[in-house]
C-alpha cells in the first residue's frame, strides 16, 4: 500500500549535529574497485548534501553525531548492496559489508551498528561496532523491517511454525519476547510486517493473510507483562510507521489511526486520506509525504494542523543533463530532534520507461525544523 520507493525500515539514530563537506574515501580494499560505492563517491559541498553517489541508489540510512551509515545498491535485479559508513568529521569513507538486505532497514543504538544481511538460510539481523567489526548474529530468520530506539533494538523472527517478537537491550544485553504464537490459528494466519520502538515500549501488527477476518495490531509497553491487541477491519496489511508515542498506522477506509502508550483504545487523527501520507511522528510533528510520485515533497504537519516545508533537492551532482527529466525517489529518514537526514535516488525518466538504470544516481541531504 506504501506509494513510495521507500524499501527501507525507518532507522533509529543517536545524536543530531552533522558535518558537511567535501569527503575523501578510505583506502580500503573496495576503494580500487571500480564498481564499488568508494569510487563512485562525489566530492559534495555543505550546501548541497553529506553524500552523493554515481551510478547507486542510497537507502536505507542511519547515524549517530559523528558517523553516517547508507545502502549503496547498482540498482540490478539480485544484485548485491554495499553497506558503506562515513565519518563526518574527517570524511574518511569505508566499506563495512556487502550482501546487505537493504528492504528491513539499518539503525544505530549508542556505540552500535545494526543491520539485515543475506544468510546461508534466511535473512540475519547483524550487529556490529560502528566501524563493521565484532560482529554477531541477533536472528538467523528475519522476517519483517526492524527498529531501534535509544539502546533497544526489536524485530520479528520465525521458527518453523511460530513468529516471534523481539526486544533487546544492546548495552545490557536482556533480552523480552513481546511476542511468540503461531502463524495460524485454526482457519486464521498472520504475518508480521512491520516492528516499531516507541519511547514507551515497542509496536507490531500481524496483518492477516486470508480474508473475513480482521488484522491486528500489538504493543507492549517496556514494563508490562503482557503484550496488548486491537483488532483492524477490513485491511489486510495496515501499515505501521514509526512513532515515539506509540502505534501509528494506515487502515483502509478510516485514514490514520494512532494508538499510544498511556491511552486505551485507538483514535483516528485528522489525515484521513494516502495524500498526505504519514512517514514518522515525534513530540507531536509529523513527517508527511506529498507531491507527485516522481517528485515528492516533505512537510511537518504541527499539531495545530500548519504544515511547514522541508527542502527536497531537484537534482544530484551525478545526474545525467541530456537524458531529460529525473524521477526523485525518497529511500531514507533518520529524524532526531530538529535533525532530518533523507536518502533519495535519481532515475532518469527515460531510463525507467526502458528498465535501464543508466543515469542513476543517490543523494544524502540533511534539514534543520523548528
Amino acid at each position: 500500500m506504501l506509494l513510495l520507493a521507500v524499501a527501507f525500515g525507518v532507522s533509529g539514530c543517536s545524536g543530531a549535529k552533522h558535518a558537511g563537506g567535501a569527503a575523501s574515501a578510505s583506502t580500503d580494499e573496495h576503494s580500487k574497485d571500480a564498481d564499488s560505492p568508494i569510487a563512485a563517491l562525489l566530492p559534495v559541498g555543505k550546501q548541497v548534501g553529506l553524500a552523493a553517489e554515481r551510478g547507486f541508489s542510497i537507502g536505507p540510512i542511519a547515524s549517530t553525531k559523528r558517523q553516517l551509515f547508507w545502502g549503496a545498491s547498482r540498482g540490478e535485479e539480485g544484485g548485491g548492496v554495499y553497506l558503506v559508513g562515513r565519518d563526518l568529521e574527517t570524511g574518511r569513507t569505508r566499506v563495512l559489508a556487502n550482501g546487505v538486505a537493504a528492504a528491513f532497514g539499518i539503525a544505530t543504538t549508542p556505540g552500535m551498528l545494526v543491520f539485515a544481511a543475506r544468510g546461508p538460510v534466511g535473512n540475519e539481523l547483524v550487529a556490529t561496532d560502528l566501524r563493521g567489526d565484532h560482529r554477531r548474529v541477533l536472528t538467523r530468520s528475519l522476517l519483517a523491517p526492524f527498529d531501534a530506539r535509544d539502546d533497544v533494538v526489536a524485530w520479528a523472527e520465525g521458527h518453523g511454525s511460530r513468529q516471534r517478537v523481539i526486544t533487546r537491550d544492546m548495552r545490557s544485553g536482556r533480552r523480552t519476547v513481546a511476542y511468540d504464537a503461531p502463524r495460524c490459528r485454526g482457519t486464521r494466519c498472520y504475518r508480521i510486517d512491520r516492528v516499531t520502538v516507541a519511547h514507551d515500549g515497542v509496536a507490531f501488527d500481524l496483518g492477516s493473510v486470508g480474508q473475513g477476518y480482521a488484522s491486528l495490531i500489538g504493543r507492549r509497553s517496556w514494563g508490562d507483562k503482557s503484550t496488548s491487541f486491537i483488532r483492524v477491519a477490513h485491511d489486510p496489511q495496515p501499515d505501521l510507521v514509526r512513532s515515539q508515542a506509540g502505534a501509528l498506522f494506515y487502515q483502509l477506509q478510516r485514514g490514520w489511526v494512532e494508538w499510544n502508550f498511556g491511552e486505551g483504545r485507538p483514535r483516528a487523527t485528522s489525515v484521513r486520506g494516502i495524500r498526505p501520507w504519514l512517514l514518522a511522528a515525534q513530540g507531536g510533528r509529523r513527517l508527511v509525504l506529498t507531491g507527485q510520485v516522481c517528485k515528492p515533497t516533505l512537510a511537518l504537519l504541527r499539531p495545530d494542523g500548519r504544515m511547514t516545508a522541508v527542502p527536497v533537492p531537484s537534482t544530484t551532482p551525478a545526474s545525467p543533463t541530456r537524458f531529460g527529466a529525473l524521477c526523485r525517489q525518497l529511500t531514507g529518514i533518520v529524524w532526531t530532534g530538529n535533525d532530518l537526514l533523507f536518502g533519495w535516488t535519481f532515475t532518469p525518466k527515460v531510463s525507467l520507461e526502458g528498465h535501464s538504470e543508466v543515469g542513476l544516481s543517490g543523494l544524502i541531504t540533511s534539514a534543520r525544523v523548528p
